[in-house]
């Protein structure tokens, strides 16, 4: 009786030894998660080109807006210490016969964009750390062509920003707002 006694204990050690002693595998991996280096200078936004065929006035026109980052301009510093340049966006619209051929051979409109055509609408010290991120063409209203904008944080992971509308008549005015429209409304106004 002892030996069997002796026996059990011998393999319920020899049980639990081989228990402890297997590792088990998940599967699962693990690495380092890799450091954000700070870039070494000023960053760029990409430099964009637009250009769409609109009807204004029972006419045809080209609407082209081209983006481009602006190294003269002064560097945007954010609140965590990134640095941007700053953009200026060149809007131009140009009327045209069906056949592509102009109409005038001076545009209807053309401007060079930069932030400071927004202080009007956005307060000073919010305007130090933004950035013009961009202008886009939003839809015909009438006499006037509206263009929606944007004056915010430069970092492409941020969503802070002002809306604007620029709204362009025919005979080439402009005038600058914010945008207070809900989203439904602008959807609507697009179609």
């Amino acid at each position: 009786m002892k030996s069997l006694q002796t026996l059990l204990v011998a393999a319920v050690a020899a049980l639990a030894l081989s228990a402890c002693g297997e590792k088990k595998t998940t599967g699962d991996i693990i690495a380092k998660k890799p450091e954000a280096k700070a870039a070494s200078g000023p960053v760029k936004m990409q430099d964009s080109r637009f250009m769409e065929e609109v009807k204004w006035k029972d006419k045809s026109c080209y609407v082209n807006i081209v983006r481009r980052a602006d190294t003269s301009l002064p560097v945007v510093k954010d609140d965590a210490g990134g640095q941007y340049y700053d953009n200026v966006i060149d809007v131009t619209i140009e009327s045209h016969k069906e056949d592509g051929a102009a109409y005038e051979s001076k545009p209807i409109f053309q401007k060079t964009f930069g932030k400071q055509d927004f202080a009007s609408q956005v307060d000073e010290k919010y305007l130090e750390k933004s950035a013009l991120l961009g202008i886009v063409y939003d839809h015909v209203d009438g006499d006037n062509i509206v263009f929606a904008a944007s004056v915010g944080a430069p970092d492409v992971l941020s969503d802070d920003f002002v809306p604007l509308l620029i709204t362009v008549s025919h005979s080439g005015n402009m005038t600058i707002t914010k945008d207070t429209r809900h989203e439904g409304e602008m959807e609507k106004a697009q179609n």
